[in-house]
């Protein structure tokens, strides 16, 4: 990075992009409220199919579709599950006239990203909450399917060799125009991080422009000619829903109040360090080994002489927040889930030898021979360590941020214990082989002192 400033000057901080569903609950208010706008829906996309143009964005109605709620454009097509989708300037919304019960969300909404910078997340949610209520009642669920966070610095100018500065496993991107690079990015899908000149976007599209009025008030000097760069994580619903308590009533509310938490993650993930340009080009000709390359990663971080570029992006909203608990999903056991599980061991082993109509067995009977010879154990024994290690687990990150838990394993981890230590004869052998209880733990602890173990 290329500093133009003593220290740079963060312009704005803001929700880039919001992403969020909602799906009915009540099938009373189900059948009262959303039933009742699906026929005039319909009506109105087949007055958008009648009307001629080259792609589903130039073939729509406007119409007053909710009372209240001004005009919208309905559009001629759906898209997947939502048959119908409709916009204005503030949002877009798909809705599916999928029966009730059914997986899908009845409704999602896009916030437009100017919408967002415009009256910020709270206002926009509020908006969008009236909305629903007109759609689906007041017993809905809702949950967040991606989040944008962006943050715009001004001083700061994005260098060829910066893709070297981030110590991360994530597959990197380049972005140019023409001969420039005008940003970089890392990862794809669950989760990406992007770093781009922010005024050559704006100059190639003009309707991103808005931001600059919200730069200006925080300082932001144009005739001074310095660089815009914008630092933007992008976190889909895989990865937004480890970093939310199982449960949580308002996932988007829950969100809006750590933003901060989510910011200083996406950071940790891609782990800026402030190198030197003799280091980024000594780890880019593969001069050095993965110690060595650590210890240059580490050295620089703790190189007080060095601007600690990454220290300073952790501010969100002018303060630092604490790193995000990752919350375990602790779920009810499935049938369909192991099925999956076993469908793919098999395809495995079979592959693995050689199609031979023996390979199941074989591979079983092996592995059966193995775990007794080395391990003294059954594989069933086997099986009912991992019983009790995934109760162990959930116990632990249930004493330690308190998350309630879709199913409660104590009963199934009780019985697997029993038959366990009785099969087995001595409690210290159950404690040595189940991975998840240290030396100054015992495994009867987590048990009702009423059991009895049978020696």
């Amino acid at each position: 990075m290329k500093f133009q400033l003593d220290k740079p000057k963060i312009l704005s901080q803001h929700i880039d992009t919001l992403v969020a569903t909602f799906k009915s609950v009540n099938e009373t208010e189900y059948n009262k409220y959303i039933l009742k706008h699906l026929p005039p829906l319909e009506d109105y996309k087949e007055i958008a199919q009648q009307k001629e143009g080259f792609s589903n964005k130039s073939r729509f109605h406007k119409c007053e579709p909710f009372e209240g709620f001004g005009t919208f454009r309905v559009f001629a097509q759906g898209m997947g599950y939502y048959r119908y989708i409709l916009e204005n300037e503030d949002v877009m919304i798909f809705l599916s006239n999928a029966k009730f019960g059914s997986d899908t969300p009845q409704i999602k909404v896009e916030f437009r990203a100017s919408y967002l910078f415009a009256v910020g997340q709270n206002q926009a949610y509020e908006y969008v909450l009236k909305l629903i209520d007109l759609l689906l009642g007041s017993n809905y669920e809702s949950s967040i399917q991606r989040l944008d966070l962006a943050t715009d610095i001004w001083g700061v100018k994005l260098e060829y060799l910066d893709a070297m500065r981030f110590q991360n496993s994530f597959k990197n991107s380049n972005y140019r125009k023409g001969s420039k690079q005008t940003g970089i990015g890392f990862g794809g899908g669950a989760f990406m991080f992007r770093i781009y000149d922010k005024l050559e976007e704006i100059k190639s599209n003009y309707s991103k422009h808005y931001v600059k009025a919200k730069w200006v008030i925080n300082g932001y000097e144009e005739e001074l000619g310095l660089n815009v760069t914008r630092f933007e994580a992008q976190f889909r619903r895989t990865e937004l829903k480890k970093y939310i308590p199982q449960h949580t009533n308002n996932e988007i509310a829950y969100v809006f109040t750590h933003l901060g938490n989510f910011w200083i993650k996406a950071l940790q993930k891609i782990k800026y360090a402030p190198l030197t340009n003799e280091e980024c080009i000594r780890i880019a000709d593969g001069e050095l080994k993965a110690d060595s390359k650590r210890q240059v990663f580490n050295r620089a971080r703790k190189d007080e002489t060095r601007f600690q570029f990454q220290k300073f992006l952790y501010h969100w909203d002018n303060e630092i927040s604490d790193f995000p608990i990752e919350y375990k999903t602790i779920v009810e056991p499935k049938i369909e889930v192991a099925k999956r599980m076993l469908k793919g061991f098999i395809a495995t082993t079979y592959k693995a030898m050689e199609s031979n109509p023996m390979a199941l067995s074989d591979v079983l009977m092996g592995m059966q021979r193995d775990m007794y010879e080395y391990e003294q154990m059954t594989l069933h024994e086997y099986g009912l360590t991992k019983v009790i290690d995934s109760f162990i687990k959930q116990e632990k990150l249930k004493n330690k941020v308190g998350v309630e838990v879709a199913f409660d394993y104590s009963l199934i981890a009780q019985d697997a214990y029993f038959k366990l230590a009785s099969s087995l004869q001595t409690l210290d052998n159950v404690n040595n082989i189940i991975p998840s209880l240290s030396k100054s733990e015992k495994i009867e602890d987590y048990f009702p002192k009423k059991y009895e173990v049978s020696a």
